[in-house]
C-alpha cells in the first residue's frame, strides 16, 4: 500500500548504496525531470546510511526484548505494533518485510518502522538520544553524504552503465518511461539544469 501512496509508519530504505544514490540523484532537481529551467537554486542531493544492527540492538533494549528476538517475525511485529506504545518510549526498528514483492526484491528494500504511528521524526531521535544517555557511540549509526548538484548527470550516467535505472527498479511501463526521461536528458547533458561534467570526483561527496 505504501508504494501506491498510502501514508504509513514505514520509511523506505535499501541495502544497496547504488540504489539509494539513484533515487537521490533522479529526484533531486525537480518533481518533473523534463523541466529544463528551475526557478530555485539547484541543491545538492543527499544519501543517508544507517547502522541497522546497532539500531535494532538499541530498540530491543528500549522495548525490553531478548537480544535474540527476530524483529521481522510476524509474532514480534504484533507484540510491538498491535498495542499502545509507552508514552515515554520512542524508537524505530529496521525490519525486513515478511512477504516480499517484485519491486522490494529488485530494490533490495527494507523499512524503518516507528513504534508511534506517523511520528517518525520523534522516534529516530528518541532512539539515538536513548543510546547517548547509555554512553553508546550512536553518532556513528547515522551518516549523511552530500553530493554536489553538478555531479547529478555523471552519477546517473554511471548508474545506468551498471544497469541501475528506473526501468530496472520499477518493472513495467511506468519505470521504462521514467528511464527514457533521464536518458534523453543525459543526451542533452549541458541543457539539463544544474548539471555539468565533474572531473574531480573527490569533490563530489562530503560526508557528515
Amino acid at each position: 500500500m505504501q508504494h501506491h501512496g498510502v501514508p504509513t509508519r514505514l520509511l523506505d530504505w535499501t541495502r544497496s548504496f547504488h540504489v539509494a544514490a539513484f533515487f537521490a540523484a533522479e529526484t533531486s532537481n525537480s518533481k518533473n525531470p523534463s523541466i529544463r529551467e528551475s526557478p530555485d537554486p539547484i541543491r545538492p542531493f543527499v544519501v543517508w546510511a544507517i547502522d541497522t544492527e546497532s539500531i535494532n540492538s538499541e530498540a530491543k533494549a528500549m522495548l525490553s526484548l531478548p537480544p535474540e528476538t527476530d524483529l521481522s517475525s510476524p509474532e514480534t511485529f504484533h507484540k510491538i505494533y498491535w498495542r499502545q506504545p509507552p508514552d515515554d518510549v520512542y524508537t524505530v526498528i529496521a525490519v525486513q518485510p515478511y512477504r516480499m514483492n517484485e519491486r522490494l526484491t529488485i530494490q533490495q528494500g527494507l523499512f524503518l518502522c516507528a513504534n508511534h504511528v506517523l511520528n517518525f521524526d520523534s522516534c529516530l531521535p528518541g532512539l539515538l538520544h536513548h543510546a547517548i544517555k547509555r554512553g553508546a557511540e550512536s553518532r556513528q549509526w547515522l551518516h549523511k553524504f552530500i553530493v554536489r548538484a553538478e555531479a547529478r548527470a555523471e552519477v546517473l550516467s554511471f548508474l545506468s552503465r551498471i544497469n541501475i535505472t528506473a526501468a530496472t527498479l520499477y518493472p513495467g511501463l511506468d519505470g521504462f518511461c521514467r528511464s527514457l526521461q533521464v536518458a534523453v536528458r543525459l543526451q542533452e547533458w549541458n541543457q539539463w539544469p544544474g548539471v555539468s561534467i565533474e572531473t574531480d570526483r573527490e569533490n563530489w561527496v562530503k560526508g557528515m
